[in-house]
Formats: C-alpha cells, structure tokens, sequence
C-alpha cells in the first residue's frame, strides 16, 4: 500500500454484522501500515491517521495542561478507546465494555454509559468522599 501524498482526516467504515467487520479488517491488514485502524461501537471500523488514537490524544492534552498520565483516568467501551485505556493512569472500562478489552482496563464500572459510568467512576475513584 503507497501513502505518499495520502492525506485524510478518519475514514468511518459501517457495517452491523461485527463478524464481517472483523474479517475486513484482516482483510486490509496491509492498512495498518498507514492507518490507525479500530472497532467501535461493534458496527464501525475507523481507520485514521498513523498515531492518531485517543491514547496520542490524551498525552497531547496531558503536555498542553501540564498534567502527568498517571494523574489521568481515561473511560471506555469499545476499541476506539483502549488506546486511551492503555495510557491513562487508571483505564476504566464500563459495564459493557467489548469483553476482549476487560484484561486491559485497570476498572470496571457496574454501569453503562446510559446508565451513568461516568458519574459512578468519578464518584468511585476520583471523589469518594465527595457528599
């Protein structure tokens, strides 16, 4: 695959049958070479730029703010996230998170994002004592 000159901004892939997802994605596997390419919301495969992920994201926004990743918590569900997960001082994955990702979050929330993860993890771990 040639990416001289080859620019774009993400390139959304749709497709609800997840299986077939997953075997396009091996299909370019070659892609990977010039994309970032990952799953979300088990009907999308997004490719981006090469090193554009959450995960560059979140270290970016770190520096900018003068913050270190340890002082972070990054929170989840799919794989468009696990870059993120991965960097974030605490990796928190919600109730539903993809269950391949379960072994890299650091935390598991009890609900989904619907549900309120958000509001539960901050209330969990950032501010506990919070009233």
């Amino acid at each position: 695959m040639r990416a001289s000159g080859a620019r774009f901004a993400k390139i959304l892939y749709v497709d609800t049958d997840f299986p077939r997802l997953k075997k396009l994605r091996k299909d370019l596997a070659d892609f990977e070479k010039v994309s970032e390419m990952s799953f979300s919301s088990n009907r999308y495969l997004e490719f981006n730029p090469p090193k554009v992920n959450k995960g560059t994201g979140l270290k970016k926004l770190c520096q900018e703010l003068g913050y270190q990743l340890d002082e972070t918590m990054a929170i989840g569900d799919s794989f468009n996230d696990l870059a993120m997960i991965k960097a974030a001082g605490t990796g928190v994955g919600v109730a539903n998170v993809s269950p391949e990702m379960r072994a890299d979050c650091d935390k598991i929330t009890e609900k989904t994002f619907d549900q309120g993860a958000v509001a539960e993890a901050i209330g969990r771990w950032v501010l506990p004592d919070y009233e």
